[in-house]
Parts: C-alpha cells; structure tokens; sequence
C-alpha cells in the first residue's frame, strides 16, 4: 500500500476515451502526480501505455470505483477524456446514495449531471479536481496568438464581436460554432465539433471567411467536460480553408499545444484569442 503522506498529493485519473487522456496520464506521471489510473470507457492506448496501474470499471458501478479509489489512499480525482455517462438513476447506487442525491436523481441534463457528481464525490470525501487549474500549462493563453497577414481585416472585424459572441455563450447552447464573416452558418450539436467541421467542410467552396470559434458554456463546470481542442481539429480546419480559429484566453485546453501552435504557423490560419 502506498505511503498516505505520499498520496495526499497524488491524483486518480478517471479516464474517458480519447487521445487526449493519455496526453493527460503522462504529464501528470511527469509532474510525480499520478497515482492510480481508473478506466471507464475502453481506451487501448492508456492500456498499453500504463498496463501495471490502471483498473477498469463499468461507470454504472460508481460506488465499486469510490471504493477502490479509497482503497489505494487517493482523495483527488480529475476526470478526463470522453464519458457516456448514464442519467444518474441509471447507476447502480445504495438507498444511501439515493438519499445523498435525493431530488436531483432524476436530471438528465449534462451539466446539471456534471454538478450533481461533483457533490456526490465530496459527500464521499473525494475531491473533484478543476482540469483548468491542474492542467494551466495547456491552456490557450493570450501570447499564444498568432495572427496571418491575409486574414488581418477578418480577425479586426471579428474582435468587434466579442460582446456578441460571449451572448451567444452565456445561452448555454454549445461550445463551438462556425461563422462566414458576420454571418452564423453553425453550432455544434450532439455529434460534437468535428462532425459540425465536417458539415460545413463539405460545401466550404460557397463560403469565403470561415471561422471558427470555441469557447466553455457561461454555465460549465471547469471539472469535467472542459472544451479541448487539438491536431485532429485543426487537421480539419486547415483542410476545409478555414481563415481564423477564434479560443477564448484560459477557457480553452490545447492538446499538444506546442505542435498545434506550429501548425498554426506553417499554415494560412490564424489564431485570435479573446
């Protein structure tokens, strides 16, 4: 059993599905932060990259997971990567648990979901850790900018938005959109960014300055689902002739920041943040 001095300061990484988590799992190993890894959605990578310390589990089964959670001595718990995580009647609780959540049991929307988790995880003396705090040096920050000189008039025109676009935020209805100049032409839905990307990609010829703009929701908790954006995102961007991708300082985690950036700049894109 590890040392309780020594784990006080380590983390549970409950992992999704996704690259983006094993980014995640080595730079807290990096940073001697990494104490257990728990799986819930299948991700073959993290399996392969960390098989001596990680334990899978049905994410219904969420009181098995606190338990072995405590059990290796760990109160703090980040939450990374993609989850289907189920209405909270759907998981396997005890009639305490019930009583813990009591009224909120039957909340299907994910943010009120998102909250009701948070409480439930400090009812059990586990602390649900902010991704924005714990992961800082992979945040969009303002000196990562990097403006190309033929979308200069694009990205002018597109800061004068700034009150309309944080509007549109403070609704609660996405965390992405694309927009052709002054024009709204799309918002992510429940099939995520990239399928949004790939919609509009298909008949970018009719479009002359889009861009695309990625923020968090005025109501989002920064511990779980924290917007990410990455390679895979920005491949598809470049690919479809986007102008200017528009991330909101400190609201936005960059995967692979120092290769996404470098992408920014060898291509005919630039990167306005807020």
């Amino acid at each position: 059993m590890k040392n309780l001095a020594t784990s006080k300061n380590e983390i549970c990484l409950i992992a999704g599905s996704g690259l983006f988590v094993n980014e995640v799992a080595n730079y807290l190993k990096f940073k001697n932060l990494l104490g257990q890894i728990v799986i819930i959605n299948n991700n073959k990578t993290l399996k392969k990259n960390f098989k001596n310390n990680y334990k899978q589990f049905d994410i219904k089964n969420l009181e098995k997971i606190i338990l072995f959670i405590k059990s290796k001595n760990l109160q703090k718990i980040i939450i990374i990567g993609y989850v289907d995580l189920p209405p909270i009647d759907k998981i396997n609780l005890s009639l305490k648990s019930k009583l813990l959540i009591s009224k909120d049991i039957f909340l299907n929307n994910i943010n009120d979901q998102s909250k009701i988790l948070k409480r439930y995880l400090l009812n059990n003396k586990l602390s649900l850790l902010s991704q924005k705090k714990l992961l800082k040096d992979m945040l969009v920050y303002r000196n990562d900018e990097y403006v190309h000189k033929e979308n200069k008039k694009i990205v002018t025109q597109l800061t004068k938005k700034k009150v309309f676009i944080r509007k549109l935020y403070s609704m609660n209805i996405g965390q992405s959109f694309i927009f052709n100049g002054d024009r709204l032409i799309a918002m992510e839905d429940i099939f995520g960014t990239n399928d949004m990307i790939i919609r509009i990609g298909k008949i970018s010829s009719k479009f002359n300055n889009l861009i695309f703009v990625k923020s968090k929701k005025y109501d989002q908790i920064d511990e779980i689902d924290f917007p990410v954006i990455g390679l895979e995102t920005l491949k598809l961007l470049i690919n479809y002739k986007f102008r200017v991708i528009c991330l909101f300082k400190n609201d936005i985690l960059i995967s692979e920041k120092a290769k996404f950036l470098k992408q920014i700049k060898t291509n005919k894109i630039s990167l306005l943040v807020m």
